[in-house]
Parts: structure tokens; sequence; C-alpha cells
């Protein structure tokens, strides 16, 4: 069976806005029901577009590490020193899939572990200096990799764009810890 992807609007008419005398009638007729198939399987679709767009994006910013080390490294910058524990949950994986991610980052000069002042048992996993220096390299080569696919897309297309991040943004920020 073929998924058809959540419809789009039109180039025409950027999505919320009317182009005639037709008003919010028009742009409740343009507005998907929740009885709409396209909307049902948005959640679906979503997923998968973000994670093909993420793969796409690595594969235009290469800098030898890999997308997760970046990944992990952003969040541990992002979140300040973590547990090996939060990191595998944060990245649901196991704890020993966390070790090695950590262990090969600490090895690149990446991260370093320190011990954890209220838990002896545990150590805290923090970003270097190198770690954010190189982060923010990565980041620019993802600005300069990505802006190139974005270049060529219509103004309100990029507002699009940018109004769909800024709300996944805002999903993770309120989701995520």
């Amino acid at each position: 069976m073929t998924r058809t992807p959540p419809s789009t609007p039109s180039p025409q008419t950027p999505a919320g806005t009317t182009s005639g005398p037709e008003g919010d009638a028009a742009l409740d007729a343009a507005t998907p029901s929740a009885a709409d198939p396209a909307l049902e399987e948005l959640p679906q679709h979503l997923a998968l577009v973000c994670s093909q767009f993420a793969r796409l994006a690595a594969r235009r910013s290469d800098v030898g590490v890999g997308t997760v080390s970046w990944r992990v490294v952003a969040t541990i910058q992002r979140l300040g020193p973590l547990r090996l524990s939060e990191i595998a949950e944060r990245e649901r994986v196991s704890r020993p899939t966390a070790t090695t991610v950590i262990k090969r980052l600490e090895e690149e000069g990446l991260v370093r572990r320190e011990a954890d002042p209220t838990d002896s048992r545990s150590s805290l996993v923090s970003t270097t200096e190198a770690g954010s220096t190189q982060l923010a390299a990565w980041r620019g080569q993802l600005a300069t990799g990505v802006g190139a696919l974005l270049e060529p897309l219509p103004e309100e297309d990029l507002a699009t764009l940018a109004r769909a991040s800024e709300l996944l943004a805002r999903i993770l920020e309120s989701h995520d810890g």
C-alpha cells in the first residue's frame, strides 16, 4: 500500500494566507480537518522526513566524527555535564553503547570525564574546549551544506521552513528535559 505524504500549500498561496475575496472561508477550506488522511499520517511522515533530512545534512557536511557523536557533544554542551546513564537515556541507546561513544569522543579530545561530586561511583561527561571548537566548525559546515539545499527555494518556502523549525524546537524544548 502506498502512503501519500501530507499535502502542502501550493507555491502560489503560502499556508495561512488567502488569495482573494473569499477570506476566512478559503482558509478554512484549505486547512486539513482531523479526518484528513494527510493529517492522520503527519506524525509518521514528519518523523521519517526529519530523519532523512538529518542524514542528507550530515552527508553534505562531513567532518570526520559521525553525526551521532556530534549530537552527543551538542547535547552535553547544551545541557552541561551529564552522567553516562543520562546520555544513554537521551540518545535512546544502551549504557554500553553510550560508554563506547563517550570513550571514542574522549580519545578524539572532544569530551572529558570527571568525578561526580555528588556520587563518587559516577562520572560526569562535559565538552572540552576542542570539542566546542569542532562542534562550531561542524555547525558551520552544516550551515553551508544545508544552506546550498535551501538557496533555490522561494522566500515564502524559506519562511515556512523557518516557522516549522521554530515549532520543532519548541516541541523539543518541552519534551527533551
